[in-house]
């Protein structure tokens, strides 16, 4: 028995054939300004003006699909439902820089934003999507891992 489990092992090692890609993954993404912010619960609900996409990383090709306005090819309004994800982070306006947060921190980071008028990128994960008549998009439930956070330096 040990010796055919040694034969396939070494018949695997050394025959061609099919190896999945590594580093293959897909990024979702909100970027504009934010507006009716409020909390309910863990929940946070609030409009994105602006836009959403897709980020396909795989092989040495990537991908983007982004969602605008259908009518418009401009900013589209994006009502949208999220949660601070554990770990999260708070980056700096150029991304070049975080800090892990407490619970709690992305409620403030978006009051502030909505309140200033800046703009907010969101790395998202665990996302929910539901798609409407005439292209419209709106994010039924979503985990924010990282949002930029005007105030970090």
């Amino acid at each position: 028995m040990r010796g055919l489990l040694a034969i396939a092992l070494a018949a695997m090692a050394f025959l061609p054939g099919s190896v999945a890609a590594k580093g293959a993954g897909v990024g979702l993404w909100m970027e504009g300004q934010v507006s009716e912010v409020r909390a309910e619960g863990r929940e946070i609900h609030l409009v994105l003006t602006g836009r959403f996409w897709f980020d396909q990383q795989r092989g040495e090709e990537p991908s983007v699909v982004e969602v605008r306005d259908p009518r418009t090819g401009g900013a589209a309004s994006i009502p949208a439902v999220l949660m601070q994800g554990r770990p999260f982070y708070a980056m700096s306006e150029h991304w070049r820089a975080g800090a892990i947060r407490r619970s709690g921190a992305l409620l403030e980071i978006l009051q502030a934003a909505a309140a200033s008028g800046k703009s907010v990128k969101f790395e998202l994960a665990d996302l929910r999507l539901a798609f409407g008549r005439g292209g419209t998009l709106a994010v039924e439930r979503a985990t924010v891992r990282r949002a930029t956070d005007h105030a970090l330096r």
